[in-house]
This record gives structure tokens, sequence and C-alpha cells, in this order.
């Protein structure tokens, strides 16, 4: 049985990420053409609808959902990581502007599929400017305050933002369960070798949608 110390982590599955129409998109296919088009088609048949399951399933079991943003909150995107300031800056001088939104864009927000709440008092919205969210946040303190113990994660990619957030929560002591068909990244193989080159740092515990949902449901 699922219990409110165990929280449903959906990383970064922002519209600027799934959407066509964003800049991430049209920078990111400049570069290397299809190289969205496995990462897209794995979110919409498979990561999307298991995460809205496993989604409706925490509320209905009344534990908390935490949804993390990736995205800044300076006009220069000075508090990014790096990478992903750098990656802003290249794109805006090859005219793709906002790759990385910031927060108050309507493209850094949670796509329409599970979008938060703001009244569910069980939803968590946390916005970071890191891979991880324990870098750049105070997601530790957060989570102590409410109890929680065991994390769940899902969302975007698998190889980056989940696995680093993974690895740190670890390390805090908190108990990690990854949901095998509730990632994706950008090809299968980054996505595999992720979640089997983490699982001794994150506790070995890997499962499918169906496989969690049955084992929580007794």
């Amino acid at each position: 049985m699922l219990t409110p110390d165990t929280a449903l982590m959906i990383v970064d599955m922002q519209k600027y990420y799934l959407s066509e129409e964003s800049s991430y998109y049209h920078y990111f296919t400049h570069l290397w053409p299809d190289s969205m088009d496995y990462i897209l088609t794995r979110c919409r048949e498979t990561v999307i609808p298991n995460i809205q399951r496993l989604y409706r399933f925490f509320q209905e079991n009344s534990c908390p959902v935490v949804f993390l943003r990736l995205c800044s909150s300076d006009e220069e995107r000075r508090d990014l990581h790096r990478f992903f300031r750098e990656t802003n800056e290249k794109g805006r001088q090859l005219g793709f502007h906002n790759i990385y939104p910031l927060a108050s864009d309507p493209m850094a927000e949670i796509i329409d599929e599970f979008r938060p709440d703001p009244d569910d008092k069980n939803c968590i919205i946390i916005d970071k400017t890191t891979y991880s969210a324990f870098t750049s946040t105070q997601i530790a303190q957060i989570f102590k305050d409410r109890g929680i113990q065991s994390l769940v994660f899902t969302g975007l990619a698998t190889s980056q933002c989940v696995e680093t957030t993974a690895r740190d929560a670890s390390d805090h002591g908190f108990t990690i369960l990854h949901i095998e068909d509730a990632q994706a990244d950008y090809d299968d193989i980054s996505h595999n070798s992720s979640l089997y080159s983490s699982q001794g740092v994150c506790g070995g515990i890997i499962y499918d949608t169906n496989r969690f949902l049955d084992y929580h449901a007794r």
C-alpha cells in the first residue's frame, strides 16, 4: 500500500522539451536533424500515459507529487548551470531565443496532460537551475518537513536530470525507485545505460508502471 512518505517525482516534463513549436526543439533539430524524434515519440506513446496513471494513483492515495521544472529567473540566464547557459547563448546567436525559458514563460509550464492543480496541497512545484534539484533548491529540507522518505522517479531525461537528482537524493538518504517506462532519454541506449549504471547507487529498484501499481495496490 502506498503511504504519504512516498512521493512521485515528475522531472522536467515541460512544454519547451515536448513541443515542436519551442525554440528548444527548433535549435536542436537545426543542429542535429531528427534528434528530437525518438524522445518525443517515446514520451507521447509511452511515458506520458504512464505518468498519467501514476499521477492519478498518487492522487487517489493522497500522496505527494513533486513537479521539477528546469527554468531561469534571470533574463541573462546567469543562474543556469553553465551547460544550459552556454547552450542558451549559442542558440541566441543563431536566432533561437529562449531555449531555456524563464520561469514566467508559458513554455516553462508542465505539459497539459498532468498540469498540477495549484490548490492541491499534495502537489509540490520546484524550480531548479541545475541538473540536480538538490544543488540549486531547498528540496531536501522540503522533503524533510513533509516527512517524505521514498522517491519514485519519472520524467526527462533519464541520463541527465533524472539520474543526477536520483543519485543526489540517494546521498541524502532517500530511498529511490525508478519507473523505467515513465522515463525517456534521447535514445534507447542512453536510457537503459543510465538506469543500470546508477542502479547500485540508487538502491537497485527498477519497476515498470504496471508492476509498481500492482504491487502498491495490494
